[in-house]
């Protein structure tokens, strides 16, 4: 008797506009995520939220690139994640462009698919996490005022970390490795402490998976 077919392995695919962003969520996506299969991310820069008038081709790029890479990988594509930063404090706009993109996704994509629309930008879903910064660099330490703030409201959170973190400043590539130490301290969930709907909207979309 012939041994049965072995099963293809699972893999999502991260596509976003920098390999900071992408990195993480690399790190991000197993933290909310349980049982998460082998996350890989896609090199090229998508941008989606500035180009809804142009959004049909760019997802039918995003969803062949992300194929490609499934079959690089021997996988099956069970998963696209997409970061997009919103470049401008959360309000009506948010929830259009969410809700324009996300429709279009799910139409256009063979599998499950989750949005991280960070409002405004991703070091907005980091200042959730104060203990990571410390850990990263001993210097750097978040106001206790900033740990109170609706984040989707703070208009540009590069600049502000790069203002009041501390020293040495803030940098791009520094976000990597803060998320990381905040999934290590296992502080990373669906509903962290700190206000920053655009997170928890991400969160929920991976959750929703569970269900399909």
């Amino acid at each position: 008797m012939s041994p049965a077919p072995r099963r293809r392995r699972s893999v999502i695919v991260v596509a976003g506009e920098s390999d900071n962003d992408r990195a993480v969520l690399q790190h991000l996506i197993p933290a909310l995520y349980p049982r998460c299969p082998k996350v890989v991310a896609i090199n090229d820069k998508i941008k989606l939220a500035p180009a809804l008038l142009q959004l049909s081709p760019r997802v039918e790029t995003l969803r062949d690139s992300a194929l490609r890479m499934a079959e690089g990988c021997n996988a099956e594509l069970v998963g696209v994640v997409v970061h997009a930063d919103l470049d401008n404090v959360s309000a009506r706009t948010y929830d259009q462009v969410r809700d324009r993109i996300t429709t279009q996704m799910r139409k256009t994509l063979p599998c499950p698919s989750a949005l991280a629309l960070s409002a405004v930008e991703m070091e907005s879903w980091l200042m959730l996490f104060p203990d990571a910064f410390p850990k990263v660099r001993r210097g750097w330490a978040m106001r206790p005022e900033d740990r109170r703030k609706d984040l989707t409201l703070l208009a540009n959170p590069k600049e502000h970390l790069k203002k009041h973190l501390g020293k040495p400043p803030y940098r791009e590539s520094d976000s990597p490795k803060i998320i990381a130490e905040a999934v290590r301290l296992g502080q990373v969930s669906a509903r962290p402490p700190g206000n920053n709907r655009s997170f928890r909207d991400f969160a929920d979309q991976l959750a929703a998976w569970k269900n399909r």
